[in-house]
C-alpha cells in the first residue's frame, strides 16, 4: 500500500465519510471543506478528501435542489444579453424577423433546424433549447 494510500485510509476512517441525509450534515461538510479550501498546505491525502466531500456535496444539491431546465425562449434571451447579440443578429441567423419575434415572445417552438444554428452560434448544447 502507499504512502498516500495509508495516509487516506487514516482521514476516512477518522471522519467516517457517508452520503448527507440532513441540512445538519450538509453544513457539516460545508465546514470541513471550507476549512481544507484555506489549509495553506494541504496533503494529498487531504486533497483526495476534499474531492470525496465535495462530490457528496455536489450529490446532496442536485438531489435537494435540482435547477430546472429555463424554457428554450428564454435561454435564448439569456444567450443573447450574456454574448451580447442583438435580435436583428438572431433574425438574420434564422432568417425571419417576424418568426424570430415570435420565437422569443413565446407563440413559436424553435425547429430542429434552427436550434441547430442557435446551438452553433453560442456553442452550447441543442438540448439547451428542446
Amino acid at each position: 500500500m502507499k504512502a498516500l494510500d495509508i495516509a487516506y485510509k487514516r482521514i476516512v476512517t477518522r471522519e467516517l465519510p457517508r452520503p448527507i441525509r440532513s441540512n445538519k450534515e450538509y453544513e457539516l461538510y460545508l465546514e470541513r471543506i471550507e476549512n481544507l479550501m484555506r489549509k495553506t498546505h494541504r496533503s494529498a491525502a487531504e486533497s483526495q478528501f476534499l474531492e470525496l466531500l465535495a462530490i457528496l456535496v455536489e450529490r446532496y444539491e442536485e438531489e435537494r435542489y435540482p435547477i430546472e431546465a429555463p424554457e428554450p425562449r428564454i435561454a435564448l434571451r439569456e444567450l443573447m444579453s450574456s454574448n451580447e447579440v442583438s435580435q436583428a443578429e438572431i433574425s438574420r441567423l434564422l432568417g425571419s424577423s417576424g418568426v424570430t419575434s415570435e420565437i422569443l415572445s413565446g407563440k413559436r417552438e424553435l425547429s430542429k433546424n434552427q436550434i441547430r444554428k442557435l446551438s452553433q452560434r453560442f456553442g452550447v448544447s441543442p438540448e439547451l433549447f428542446l
